[in-house]
């Protein structure tokens, strides 16, 4: 009994860090927005969050619309292969089309990482974040932008490396 109750505390534990850390990662991102001069608010809306961030990287919403494309890809794939897990008996097609199914999804899963890799790599690139710092950016982005939005020195420079506003 002591050691449910012991899991229930490392649980409640664990989320509650979590919780925390969703809490200061929002207020970063919302100071993140307002240095690039767009509004805080938007950071707190899930996918036009991350339209917004790819527009402050980018200078437009492109690569956030073929982003939110390939994960609606990925999505129809993922149903095509549940439907075709249903209904198809088991023989030699059904392993042909499950490979298949399995390479696009590996496909897509790798096209999807590149992708949100080059984003935050640009999104450390538009505040005039050295080169290093963006690379620590597509593997550690959570930690870097709370850094980067609770550091006061951070401005926003814009694609082009041009100061546009210093608040």
């Amino acid at each position: 009994m002591e050691f449910i109750f012991l899991i229930i505390i490392f649980y409640i534990g664990i989320i509650s860090i979590s919780i925390a850390f969703g809490i200061i990662q929002i207020i970063a991102m919302w100071k993140l927005f307002e240095k690039a001069g767009e509004p805080g608010w938007t950071s707190i809306i899930p996918i036009y969050n991350y339209l917004q961030m790819i527009k402050i990287a980018t200078g437009s919403y492109f690569l956030g619309w073929i982003y939110l494309g390939i994960s609606g890809l990925y999505i129809a794939v993922t149903i095509f292969s549940t439907v075709i897990g249903i209904f198809a008996d088991n023989n030699e097609y059904s392993v042909i089309i499950y490979i298949g199914i399995m390479l696009t999804m590996f496909a897509i899963t790798i096209a999807m990482c590149i992708l949100a890799g080059y984003i935050s790599f640009m999104f450390g690139k538009a505040y005039g974040k050295p080169t290093v710092w963006n690379v620590c950016m597509i593997f550690f982005s959570q930690i870097m932008i709370i850094i980067m939005g609770f550091d006061k020195n951070t401005v926003y420079t814009s694609t082009n490396g041009t100061p546009q506003n210093y608040t």
